[in-house]
């Protein structure tokens, strides 16, 4: 029996690091710590449900808990996961969590410069490499899961307010949640910087040390992978100082090809995220 009872589903490079972080601190909710993306419902499907369950507390310990979910990005995007939730989890609760899409783009240009040793320019990269814009249509990402998921199901939350105002977040996620008690202090405060865009000064061996971590976990081999980071292996590799920033001609350009999906998801939601994200400014509005 699958006792998840809600999915953080992304966005890819918008918080989701950090979240599960803070989730995993929260005595009423389970996480898994072995590895934090399960990719069941976008990679494993075929694995089955027991091997899910596998990653979940037994029937003697759920009780413990009132949320038990996992945080996996790559759901919000993949086509067939809203559909595979609601036939395998229904009435599972989502979070997904967004981020201006050319911030999300750029940031992800940085993880594949740290982790791949990506030395395209930005916007060359954007251009070649087919999930880097597509990442960021989540007007087109949310109304396949409301086909699917009603509504008052799936919160929406932008990384921006989690970053800059944490507390009234995290008190509504803890609402949605059913949460009793509130997320401490600690995680509230969001001091530690997670999944920074400085990058390693042995670019190439951490690219191939990040291949062989991804071949593991794609064979379930959790305890090398947990071991390594326990002991901190990728500093191993040093930093190289080098941090690499959005040029203004960059965003305008991205910011243009976003515009109509971020103002169809400015409609869906009713929020005015065109302000928000293309203006730059940093709180969305109802709109009128």
């Amino acid at each position: 029996m699958l006792r998840t009872n809600f999915l953080v589903i992304g966005a890819q490079r918008a918080g989701t690091t950090l979240l599960h972080r803070i989730l995993a601190e929260h005595p009423e909710v389970y996480v898994p710590r072995q590895r934090k993306e399960l990719h069941y419902f976008d990679r494993y499907y075929e694995r089955g449900p027991n091997w899910y369950a596998g990653y979940f507390p037994s029937e003697g310990e759920a009780h413990r808990f009132r949320a038990i979910g996992e945080v996996t990005p790559d759901y919000l995007p993949h086509p067939k996961a809203p559909a595979r939730i609601e036939a395998t989890l229904p009435g599972c609760q989502l979070i997904a969590i967004l981020r201006d899409p050319v911030e999300r783009a750029f940031s992800w240009y940085c993880y594949c410069r740290r982790s791949k040793n990506e030395r395209r320019p930005f916007l060359r990269f954007v251009e070649e490499d087919p999930t880097a814009f597509a990442h960021g249509l989540y007007d087109e990402q949310l109304a396949r899961y409301f086909a699917h998921i009603p509504r008052h199901q799936l919160q929406v939350r932008l990384y921006e307010d989690l970053v800059s105002d944490p507390k009234p977040e995290l008190a509504a996620l803890a609402a949605f949640l059913h949460l009793t008690r509130p997320f401490t202090e600690r995680g509230a405060a969001l001091s530690e910087r997670v999944n920074t865009g400085t990058e390693h000064r042995f670019k190439r061996a951490f690219a191939l040390a990040r291949c062989v971590g991804g071949f593991l976990l794609r064979h379930d081999a959790n305890g090398p992978v947990r071991l390594a980071k326990r002991l901190g292996v990728r500093e191993w590799f040093g930093r190289s100082g080098e941090f690499v920033t959005l040029d203004d001609r960059s965003r305008r350009v991205l910011a243009a090809r976003y515009a109509d999906s971020v103002q169809r998801l400015s409609e869906l939601l009713g929020w005015d995220l065109e302000a928000a994200w293309l203006r730059g400014t940093t709180q969305p509005r109802p709109l009128a």
